[in-house]
């Protein structure tokens, strides 16, 4: 089957009329025609009456046209597919917002300048979805805190983050009266637990450390923002000497046929400083 014929039936089944058809397509009128007969007689039937300048579908041009869209629909995402494939490297990571916003977008920078030709997707959402989102082969590469329990994916640690509490420098008040909460991890818990916060009920929870901490400029709270935080922002102070160390996990399909350049890619390092 010819796409071409495909796209002028629906270009002349959508206006009716065969001039405006060529205008749209940049043909003649004559080579409008001519498609629509070749079309016409490869399926063996009229695909539109002809009165003058009255152009109607027929019964068959009408049932064609759903089944002439997801053809052309399904051409136009295989032609986009494939010109990728032929061009770039092209990989979907995914991983939690406060990942993103702390470590990751720096190591993606990192990486475009090691690879020039790189071409990325990344994902912002929950670690459920995006696990989910992996096993569906929707997702090649994972980054979290918690390396998922199943037999098809292969985990490695690529290195530590570290989290403190963490308060606004000009807020002098010793005592923490409010809190928020970030979902760095399920296992994050335990922590919250502890010391200061220990009956604090938080006036937010998020998983975006970067929304903490701007909400944090507002209000008299704390929350657990990466170590490295401090350095780059300066109106940051600690709010305990407690360092709270996690690993993380890069997760990916033990049959995906991207591990070449995952491998690749977790050979840059995660800088935290």
């Amino acid at each position: 089957m010819d796409t071409e014929l495909l796209k002028t039936f629906l270009e002349v089944s959508k206006t009716r009329h065969f001039g405006r058809a060529a205008e749209s397509l940049y043909l003649t009128q004559s080579a409008v025609s001519f498609r629509i007969r070749q079309l016409e007689t490869q399926l063996g039937t009229n695909l539109f009456t002809r009165h003058r300048n009255n152009i109607r579908l027929t019964v068959a041009g009408e049932r064609l046209i759903p089944y002439a869209e997801s053809l052309m629909n399904t051409w136009l995402l295989a032609k986009k597919e494939i010109s990728h494939a032929s061009q770039h490297s092209e990989l979907s990571i995914g991983a939690t917002a406060s990942l993103w916003e702390a470590y990751l977008t720096s190591w993606l920078q990192e990486s475009y300048l090691e690879r020039e030709e790189l071409r990325i997707e990344s994902r912002v959402s929950t670690r459920q979805s995006l696990v989910k989102q992996l096993h569906a082969r929707e997702l090649d590469l994972l980054f979290t805190t918690e390396a998922p329990k199943m037999d098809e994916l292969e985990s490695k640690i690529i290195g530590d983050i570290t989290f403190q509490l963490m308060k606004i420098a000009s807020n002098k008040n010793e005592e923490i009266a409010q809190f928020i909460k970030i979902e760095w991890s399920a296992d994050f818990q335990p922590f919250l637990s502890n010391g200061a916060v220990q009956k604090i009920d938080p006036i937010l929870t998020t998983n975006s450390a970067m929304i903490a901490y701007q909400l944090m400029k507002t209000t008299q709270a704390v929350a657990f923002l990466p170590t490295h935080w401090l350095d780059l922002y300066s109106d940051l102070a600690p709010a305990s000497t407690e360092i709270i160390q996690k690993p993380l996990f890069a997760v990916w399909l033990n049959t995906s046929d991207q591990q070449v350049l995952i491998q690749q890619l977790l050979k840059q390092p995660i800088n935290h400083q």
